[in-house]
């Protein structure tokens, strides 16, 4: 079991969306619009970009439109973000 700090914020964007600057940010602390894309999203792919992701302008703006094209969870921390349920990341990024 993977122990938290209590510095963690919890967000259920479902309830308070995520905004372009916030989609920004989870883009770059995570490295790439591929580490972010959730790839099984209907819109990621009716426009392949599963295969061939979009730029980070693009995908910021459908995603605000559209949350659900973040994969989850988002751990952001020391300005490097885990994107996903990867035990072995979550436990580098969380020391």
């Amino acid at each position: 079991m993977l122990t938290l700090s209590p510095d963690i914020e919890l967000r259920d964007y479902a309830k308070k969306p995520l905004i372009e600057a916030e989609i920004a940010e989870i883009v770059e602390a995570a490295g790439s619009v591929a580490a972010v894309l959730n790839a099984r999203h209907v819109t990621a792919k009716a426009n392949g970009w599963g295969e061939h992701p979009p730029d980070t302008a693009t995908f910021v703006a459908a995603a605000v439109a559209e949350n659900n094209l973040v994969r989850r969870p988002v751990v952001i921390a020391g300005g490097s973000a885990v994107v996903g349920t990867s035990e072995k990341e979550l436990r580098r990024l969380l020391g």
